[in-house]
């Protein structure tokens, strides 16, 4: 009988135990984004502000210029707005009216970076088919 109820007990917390990893695993694979999810459009920059004294994304105080991106989804919806804190130093320059490439989570609540400049992409916004010549 003795048996019975330490085995069950100890039964117990290992199913305990394992509900808990579970779970902290679920939350780990949330957070990332999937694939599928995230599309790439074009952007424009609209503001770049700085130097600031501030502290960056990770808490490390410091003097960094902040860019602002508007960007707009390839389904036509916005436009959005997208910031990046860079620090004086870094070897990356914006300049208003540059175009950026904007990497966007499809779903809600959209979460967007800055993935670098570009200057060959045709327009901005949603792509439309472009016509084809007729003979």
């Amino acid at each position: 009988m003795l048996t019975i109820v330490v085995l069950g007990g100890f039964g117990l917390v290992l199913l305990v135990t394992a509900c808990i990893v579970l779970d902290v695993l679920a939350g780990l694979r949330r957070d990332e984004i999937p694939s599928g999810t995230e599309e790439k459009t074009a952007g424009q920059v609209i503001r770049v502000r700085g130097p600031v004294r501030g502290q960056l994304d990770g808490g490390v105080p410091t003097e960094y210029t902040e860019v602002t991106v508007e960007y707009c989804t390839r389904r036509g919806e916005g436009p959005f707005e997208v910031s990046r804190r860079l620090p004086v130093g870094s070897r990356i320059t914006y300049a208003k009216g540059d175009r950026v490439i904007v990497s966007y989570d499809v779903r809600s609540p959209r979460r967007a970076r800055i993935a670098g400049r570009v200057s060959h992409w045709p327009q901005l916004g949603p792509r439309n088919s472009d016509p084809v010549p007729q003979p």
